[in-house]
């Protein structure tokens, strides 16, 4: 089995228990995903099944996500699960306008500081291992992340809530910290969906609960390779598709396939995924992802 799933993550799980579930539906341990959510979060989660596992580098990475902030709190996490750091409950003085006026200066490139308890590596140790033996560093370093666009939906008080489309890596939390650090009072994220990941929306996503009551289900939900991510395909025969899973590039005049015009293909033999592979020269046809061993085919 080799594919992509798109699935939706409950609230109050981790990402890591997405897998082992899913690993218990298929009897496939070879299960990975195309990023992190928090317990906290729910919504669309990208997993590669088998030696799809291979090809999650190649999935876009832009997301869209619905949020939701409770202004007045201030938190170690930086969401409402956190131990609380300082607490304002007078907010009479927020207006609409203020907090739709703040959301709107985070758009475009900018470096964002990310959370305490983040699965960033500081010395070769993720964050959150730190922070959770009170080893906190003193610095943590800001990367740059792109808000493509920020959509205020309101605010009534202390909540306010928006939908966000940015690029791999930002931390909505680090948004909710810096907007009630931004009003003055303190923000805290209360709620997060991811609407999108990629090609993978929330309304075509797979619960659980229909992968392991429906055998078929499974299956069924699996998207091939190239529709996950968007590249053609190529067919070739026995003989040529066992050198291409041995790693030999292809002629492909002599192949007799007409001009390629893409970059990458997904070529596969008799149905089955064998590589991803990458056109060089015009001409060539070299392996970059092996999906299937050659005596398998």
């Amino acid at each position: 089995m080799l594919g992509f799933l798109n699935v939706y993550k409950e609230k109050g799980i981790t990402s890591h228990d997405v897998v082992n579930r899913l690993r218990k539906i298929s009897g496939i341990k070879q299960i990975g995903h195309g990023g992190t959510l928090d317990p906290l979060a729910e919504g669309v989660m990208a997993v590669a099944i088998g030696k799809a596992c291979r090809l999650l580098q190649y999935l876009t990475d832009d997301k869209c996500y619905l949020a939701e902030v409770k202004l007045g709190l201030a938190t170690d996490t930086d969401d409402t699960e956190g131990k609380t750091l300082s607490l304002c409950r007078d907010l009479s003085h927020i207006t609409e306008g203020q907090v739709k006026d703040a959301l709107a200066t985070f758009t475009g490139q900018q470096h964002q500081i990310p959370p305490i308890y983040s699965a960033i590596k500081k010395g070769g140790v993720k964050m959150y291992e730190l922070a959770r033996k009170g080893e906190t560093p003193s610095e943590i370093e800001a990367r740059q992340v792109t808000i493509y666009s920020i959509e205020f939906l309101g605010y009534t008080s202390p909540f306010a809530r928006f939908r966000v489309a940015c690029s791999k890596g930002t931390y909505i939390r680090s948004i909710a910290r810096d907007l009630g650090t931004m009003l003055g009072c303190g923000g805290a994220l209360s709620m997060l969906l991811r609407e999108q990941s990629g090609p993978f929306r929330v309304e075509e996503s797979s619960r659980l609960e229909q992968l392991q009551g429906d055998k078929g289900a499974l299956p069924q939900a699996l998207m091939p390779p190239e529709a996950a991510l968007a590249f053609d395909t190529l067919n070739l025969q026995p003989e040529s598709a066992k050198k291409l899973a041995h790693g030999q590039a292809l002629d492909t005049v002599t192949l007799g396939l007409p001009p390629l015009d893409k970059e990458l293909y997904i070529v596969y033999c008799d149905e089955k995924p064998v590589a991803l592979a990458r056109v060089k020269d015009n001409t060539v046809l070299q392996p970059e992802i092996v999906l299937t061993n050659a005596g398998d085919i």
